[in-house]
């Protein structure tokens, strides 16, 4: 089906590739801008797709506005001589591709012109693109953006160095769920080991392996895991989570039942986090601002097994 919407093979990688370096290096999504022209058949072409510098997180990419401002007069100086208008792109990694409550707020800051477009692709190569007339009245259309000579490539070098140079994740602070009053800041919590010797003696834990041994499928089964991967695990799962109940892709219940499920999983792993149910009164309209970690708990299986010899309750 010819939908009257274009990309070239180049083009689309170019968008693919800032995806994937984004999130194998940081597991964040990223966003950024290109061209969409009308040829001379009255197809809509997007082209020269670029990133700018922006705050990258596991659900949200912030353009600098100094930045976006600079590439607005560079590209339409450029692009001068077609009917041309922006295009916003942005990845959503290994998710399927939608409108988010972020992503509506985004499209609606183009609502001062006339037509814009917008582009969100996972890792997957899935696309959504979406028409915007916002004037005289406004009206949107879905459709897919098809693709040239579709033929996939590895990660041009260049591509790596542009998202590492241009992409700023923010620090993440982690508060401890056994103990509120102790805060510890890394850089960057997929690095960093974040359940520290001297806190917990998770160094303990090695005798127990930490092996999936296939009891769980959601990316990290047989293979031995250290505690700071095991807490990016739940962090990334928070954030689909956290995803499916703001857009309504999952009710409360179904969000219950998978929490009790995957600690189910993690306790026979005998994992160092498990996660704490996000309540019905956290589920607000600012839960996607908050940090995933607060729904992590530490686990120290020998503390709780000598709390539960004494009587004492750790649930």
């Amino acid at each position: 089906m010819q939908t009257g919407y274009y990309i070239s093979k180049k083009d689309y990688d170019t968008i693919i590739n800032y995806a994937q370096a984004a999130y194998d290096t940081m597991k964040c999504e990223i966003g950024g801008m290109a061209i969409c022209y009308q040829d001379e058949d009255g197809d809509w072409v997007v082209t020269d797709p670029v990133i700018l510098k922006q705050d990258v997180t596991g659900s949200t990419c912030d353009l600098d506005k100094d930045e976006l401002a600079n590439y607005y007069c560079k590209a339409a100086k450029k692009h001068e001589k077609k009917n041309f208008r922006f295009c916003w792109w942005h990845s959503h990694h290994n998710m399927d591709v939608f409108w988010s409550g972020t992503d509506i707020k985004g499209i609606n800051e183009y609502s001062d012109g006339d037509l814009s477009f917008a582009l969100v692709v996972n890792l997957k190569r899935e696309n959504k693109f979406r028409i915007s007339m916002w004037k005289p009245v406004t009206l949107h259309e879905d459709t897919t953006l098809q693709i040239v000579d579709y033929k996939k490539s590895s990660i041009p070098k260049k591509i790596l160095d542009e998202v590492e140079n241009l992409c700023n994740k923010p620090v993440t602070t982690y508060t401890s769920w056994k103990d509120r009053k102790t805060t510890d800041t890394y850089p960057n919590p997929y690095q960093a080991n974040i359940f520290g010797d001297d806190d917990y003696g998770y160094n303990t834990y090695g005798g127990y392996g930490y092996y999936a041994e296939g009891r769980i499928n959601h990316g990290i089964a047989n293979k031995a895991l250290p505690p700071g991967q095991m807490h990016t695990y739940c962090w990334s799962k928070l954030v689909d989570w956290i995803d499916e109940l703001a857009d309504g892709r999952i009710t409360y219940e179904e969000y219950s039942s998978q929490v009790d499920k995957a600690n189910s999983e993690l306790e026979l792993m005998k994992s160092p986090c498990m996660f704490v149910k996000i309540s019905m009164s956290e589920l607000t309209e600012d839960v996607e601002l908050e940090d995933p970690s607060m729904w992590i708990r530490a686990v120290n299986y020998e503390e709780e097994k000598e709390e539960k010899t004494n009587g004492v309750s750790v649930k």
